[in-house]
């Protein structure tokens, strides 16, 4: 066996290997406490009623605290605007480090008046520099009493504050990731934006905490974050490490008195209509849609709520229609306006558009991962209330009420597809019906033909292929008259769509590629669907005639309202998009243990799927229902929706996720309960969309209600951790041994104890790169120039950088300082006894840029060559991703490859891992970078057991 550690690493490498373990201790989800009990037990003693605590999971430290009464009884009347001011002030300074800052760090940002009194909020600096998504968020009642201190803040801040980078090389450098390889183009890879077409909107030096929005605990470091734009189609953020210049986290911010403009295809032309234009005039179908939907967005909020378009100071509203460098079928919201696809011009569409707008003015979620999730669920929720108010788009019927468990008949059901033949391709695939063409209610099968046309991009092998039909398909003859199959991606499904019409195929099969598989849109007479990548993989090994079936998925109960659909009513879908009284109908998640969870770093970690939860959360607590064996009692649309605006401006901040949601909708609820002066919703009526108008007052919120909010977060499971997801330590606990009934019997082991490599052990150097050399010690090199220590133990053997020589190094491509490389290190020959295969195991601590730096493990039997451990003979605490690639500014000579070991989840903070791996057969590489913080890989003993045959 050789283990050849190659891996990008910051100072050094190191690999710990133990002997043989006997079982598996699988880990559980365990509610954390603050890490300082005595300080939230004066907090407790402090407070004035029932006070109810929870630890943000991100931080350990206070996440959520509240009381029934008064949190800080004092002499200061919290009344007046400043009083509620002085007393948040106050409290926030004596308790800070409950929260994780120090008073120091903390500012008054904002005091506004609410329906229940004020909300104070707080952001943190450290040495002056903004922490990236942090506030707190006092609430201060009517009569003064501080009822609760929830959000946002980074602890144990040690990072040096001067950037290595300079802002003009991060904003190049964001400049030049988006054109490579934007976050937010979707399926139009083949578009690509020019870097001259993108600007930089924001460049800001921030403390940057790693993990915060997954809910995981991770290191703070000093970051650029920059916004990056080409005015249309792409708007991103990428944090940037300011000492190293890696990108550490990208994600799109595309969310896909009343003054109106609206533009037709650019925002740059001067407008097609205007406030106080003549309503229709010229205007088309979708023009005048776009116009009246904009409008009743902007009336619901102002009578409803009181907000004065989406900045709340009058802000203009403009809408581009037609816009060409929209993916379509689609809309989005870029920042600036609001823009549209033809045939996409819903009154929920249109709505849900703005609804991104007002989430960006308030509480800021940003659109990745669970914060991403809610953001995009509350465009639904605030698209599908103003649906359910006007007077427009409401046939089919929306007002019946929908069955618990019930598909809607506008829904898509679901669907099997079966590969008959030939044999190598045959079997059953994961499938989801296209939102077009004629609906599957019967047995229908097909020979198939895979598509072949031009490859748009020769010269660049992640963006199109042979057969993503993005170009007129070459075998056209030979598709006519059958199912046509082409590859996700490259370009949008309208065109894929329309060569496969051309062709003459009376039905198309898309395969997916990374992202969430999902239900296509479109307007053709074409059968539609898609199946997973795993599927299409196979499709496209088959040597014979392709034959497939597909076929309704048993009998669905379906009910004849359209209630809670969306996008039902835009002619470019084809239907409905989503469902959010029953998700799982699309293939989304009613609550957050359903298997539709999405985990994947893909579609900004799956906000358009993920937000079926918080969908559902609101249908629910709106009509009533049973679900995951909780009965809701329905509070009705006016109760639910002050509710959950309440706790979007007042509890919600930029990383929120769904267990701060819970907290706030339960404290928005109890704010709120007696409460007079809530409205009735409205959007009231006129000739351009909606109208000023008084919804009347609203019965009072009760007691009751407030159960009701209760109970749907548990029926939702907003407080449940997606633990499917492994978004947790690196590794997970545990040993490992050969099984029940086995004995094991521990062939070989090494431990690294001495001053220098054990007997027999071998190193190797690739890359031209000298910097590391594999080292023994007890205490690993700090991990920043602050000299934090990383976690250490027993004798280790790690890379070392020969005297900090590569360590704070750049990792920019073609840098003369740039000391990436690929080091390993090599066991002697091991003879094992026949029988079953051996097993290895080993002891390791991992530290590291995640999907930057990394390692894997090969072997070499009886001599031949060394081969990577396949993903499947892992048996514990296998690699589980890949490492970025050249084209997104890695320069570790293992960019693109699968590493190993590897975090248990994708983007998961890597630091401070120490569990066992276990693998059949192994050899080991690992790779050194230079970068801003230390990284280490370390091994402590290795062992064998098991079988039989020669290793090396």
């Amino acid at each position: 066996m050789r283990h050849n550690l190659s891996g990008l690493l910051q100072k050094g490498i190191g690999l710990s290997l133990v002997g043989a373990a006997l079982a598996v201790v699988p880990s559980s989800p365990v509610t954390a406490a603050p890490n300082d009990p005595s300080v939230l037990q004066q907090m407790r003693n402090e407070a004035q009623g029932s006070v109810t605590a929870r630890t943000s999971p991100a931080t350990a430290k206070v996440g959520f605290i509240s009381a029934t009464g008064d949190l800080y009884p004092s002499e200061v009347s919290g009344k007046s605007k400043s009083g509620a001011a002085a007393k948040a002030t106050e409290y926030v300074d004596k308790y800070a480090r409950a929260f994780g800052a120090t008073s120091a760090q903390l500012d008054q940002s904002a005091v506004t008046a609410t329906p229940a009194g004020y909300t104070v909020d707080f952001t943190q600096t450290y040495q002056g520099v903004p922490v990236f998504g942090s506030k707190l968020r006092a609430q201060v009642d009517s009569q003064g009493d501080l009822t609760s201190v929830s959000g946002f803040v980074a602890p144990s801040i040690a990072v040096g504050t001067t950037p290595r980078v300079d802002k003009a090389t991060a904003s190049a450098t964001a400049i030049r990731l988006a054109s490579k390889a934007p976050a937010g183009t979707g399926d139009s890879g083949a578009d690509k934006p020019k870097a001259s077409s993108l600007s930089v909107t924001k460049a800001e030096l921030v403390i940057y905490r790693l993990g915060a929005l997954q809910g995981v605990e991770g290191r703070n470091l000093l970051a650029w974050v920059v916004e990056v734009t080409d005015g249309a189609q792409v708007r991103e953020t990428s944090v940037l490490d300011a000492v190293t210049g890696k990108a550490v986290n990208r994600y799109s911010m595309m969310a896909h008195a009343l003054d109106r403009e609206l533009h037709e295809e650019t925002i740059e032309d001067t407008p097609v209509w205007k406030e106080g234009d003549p309503f229709p005039g010229t205007l088309d179908q979708d023009q005048q849609n776009e116009v009246q939907g904009t409008g009743e967005a902007y009336w619901f909020f102002k009578n409803s709520f009181g907000r004065d378009s989406f900045d709340g100071n009058g802000k203009k509203m403009i809408t581009v229609n037609n816009d060409p460098d929209i993916a379509c079928p689609n809309a989005n919201w870029n920042g600036t306006s609001t823009n549209y696809c033809s045939g996409v011009s819903s009154d929920d569409t249109v709505a849900h558009e703005w609804g991104h707008a007002y989430t960006e003015y308030t509480s800021g979620l940003l659109y990745q991962w669970q914060s991403g999730a809610m953001n995009e669920a509350y465009s639904d929720i605030w698209g599908e209330t103003v649906d359910m108010l006007n007077d427009r788009f409401n046939t089919p019927d929306e007002t019946a009420l929908r069955t618990d468990g019930h598909c809607s008949q506008g829904t898509r059901t679901a669907i099997t597809l079966v590969v008959n033949s030939p044999a190598e391709a045959a079997g059953s695939c994961v499938v989801v019906p296209a939102s077009f063409g004629p609906v599957i209610g019967s047995e229908i099968t097909s020979d198939m033909v895979i598509g072949t046309d031009v490859d748009e991009n020769p010269g660049d092998p992640t963006v199109g292929t042979t057969t993503d039909g993005c170009s007129p398909f070459d075998n056209a003859a030979a598709i006519a008259g059958k199912f046509v199959y082409v590859d996700r991606g490259s370009c949008n499904f309208t065109v894929k769509i329309g060569h496969a019409e051309d062709a003459g195929a009376t039905g198309i099969i898309v395969g997916n590629n990374d992202s969430p598989i999902g239900s296509i849109s479109g307007d053709s007479p074409l059968y539609g669907a898609m199946v997973s990548k795993a599927d299409g993989t196979r499709i496209k090994s088959a040597t014979g005639t392709l034959n497939i079936t597909m076929a309704p998925a048993g009998a669905p109960v379906l009910d004849a309202s359209y209630r809670w659909l969306s996008g039902e009513d835009d002619p470019a879908f084809g239907g409905a998009i989503r469902d959010m009284w029953n998700p799982n109908c699309y293939g989304d998640p009613g609550k957050v243990s359903d298997e539709e969870y999405y985990c994947d770093t893909a579609d900004n970690g799956g906000v358009h799927t993920n937000s079926g939860v918080v969908n559902h959360t609101y249908a629910l607590l709106v009509d009533g229902g049973t679900f995951n064996g909780v009965t809701v009692p329905g509070i009705g649309l006016d109760k639910a929706a002050n509710i959950f605006w309440r706790t979007q401006t007042s509890y919600l901040t930029p990383i929120s996720g769904f267990a701060d949601l819970a907290d706030g909708l339960d404290a928005s609820c109890r704010d709120l309960t007696g409460n007079t002066s809530l409205k009735k919703l409205t959007v009231g009526t006129g000739p351009t969309g909606g109208g000023q108008a008084d919804g009347g007052p609203m019965p009072a919120i009760t007691a009751a209600d407030c159960a009701a909010v209760t109970k749907v977060a548990q029926a939702t499971e907003l407080r449940v951790k997606p633990v499917q997801c492994n978004f947790r330590l690196m590794f997970r606990k545990g040993t490992v041994g050969c099984g029940d009934g086995t004995v094991t019997k521990k062939l070989w082991s090494q431990e690294f104890e001495g001053a220098g490599l054990p007997a027999g052990w071998t190193t190797e150097i690739e890359a031209d790169n000298s910097y590391f050399e594999p080292t023994i010690s007890r205490a690993l090199p700090p991990i920043s120039e602050k000299g934090t220590p990383h976690k250490g133990g027993a004798g280790m053997l790690y890379f070392n950088d020969k005297g900090n020589a590569g360590n704070y190094g750049s990792c920019k491509p073609n840098d003369p300082n740039d000391y990436s490389s690929r080091v390993s290190v090599a066991t002697p020959e091991l003879t094992v006894p026949e029988g079953d295969l051996p097993r290895l195991t080993f002891d390791q601590y991992m530290s590291s840029e995640v999907r930057t730096d990394g390692g894997n493990v090969k072997v070499s039997v009886n001599g031949e060559a060394y081969e990577l451990v396949p993903a499947d003979a892992w048996i514990y605490n296998g690699p589980r991703t890949t490492l970025l690639s050249a084209e997104e500014d890695n320069t570790n000579p293992m960019a693109a490859r699968r590493r190993s070991p590897a975090p248990t989840a994708a983007c998961r903070p890597a630091r401070g891992a120490s569990r066992r791996s276990t693998c059949p057969r192994s050899r080991t590489r690992a790779t050194p970078s230079s970068s801003g913080s230390t990284s280490a890989w370390t091994a402590a003993t290795a062992s064998t057991a098991g079988t039989s045959t020669t290793w090396r």
